[in-house]
């Protein structure tokens, strides 16, 4: 889904290191959690090396090795709680995704919800962070889905000439605005009930705006 939540939502891609050097997952689990747990508590401002160090236990040298700046590590913490989108098909092409996405938003609340409006704003501020959180993690998310779009070019639901990218970028980009921008309501004013009610309001207008974009991106012979 969204950037997206597909862009709700691949692993997260290894951070460069010097060739030879094991990798310690121990470690570098410390490390993101550490940093994540800051990103939660303080100003962006605040989490700086050394504050990470302090809460972790971890060495300088030690975080230097394994992510070549802060920007790097930013960008690994943001995404470290987020998962792939899990394809697996069921029937149609639209059925797939819808049942995929349906299946990655509900992780989309509470931390992780935080951490992608934190990302987002970061995005905004800092051109090299947005770059490398899209480089090295967002992007490779896209890829199941990608592969998915065109089963349904082969099956016939979708016109062959779509642009597999663009429609990415629709389908993300409902879910992130109706999941992450927009709060949850019951109808269509902003003070709607919230809680079960209002996700689930919000799940059926995205379902319903999926559609819209299958239906313009359907096979007309």
């Amino acid at each position: 889904m969204p950037e997206s939540l597909a862009d709700t939502l691949a692993p997260e891609a290894p951070a460069l290191r010097t060739p030879g050097r094991p990798r310690d997952a121990t470690l570098e689990s410390s490390v993101l959690a550490a940093t994540v747990d800051l990103l939660l508590e303080r100003d962006t401002r605040d989490v700086t090396i050394s504050a990470i160090t302090e809460r972790c236990g971890v060495s300088r040298a030690a975080i230097y090795r394994r992510w070549a700046s802060r920007d790097e590590l930013l960008a690994a913490a943001l995404d470290s709680v987020r998962s792939g989108v899990e394809i697996t098909p069921a029937g149609s092409c639209l059925d797939t995704i819808l049942a995929a996405y349906e299946q990655a938003s509900v992780v989309v609340d509470g931390r992780v919800g935080a951490l992608i409006k934190k990302r987002v704003a970061l995005g905004l501020e800092n051109e090299k962070l947005r770059a490398l959180s899209w480089e090295r993690h967002v992007s490779g998310r896209r890829g199941p889905i990608a592969a998915e779009i065109r089963r349904g070019m082969a099956t016939g639901e979708i016109s062959a000439d779509v642009d597999v990218e663009a429609m990415i970028d629709l389908i993300n980009g409902m879910y992130y605005y109706q999941l992450v921008v927009r709060a949850p309501s019951g109808g269509s004013g902003v003070s709607g009930p919230s809680g079960s009610a209002g996700r689930d309001a919000t799940r059926a207008r995205v379902r319903a705006a999926v559609k819209l974009v299958f239906e313009g991106a359907a096979r007309r012979d």
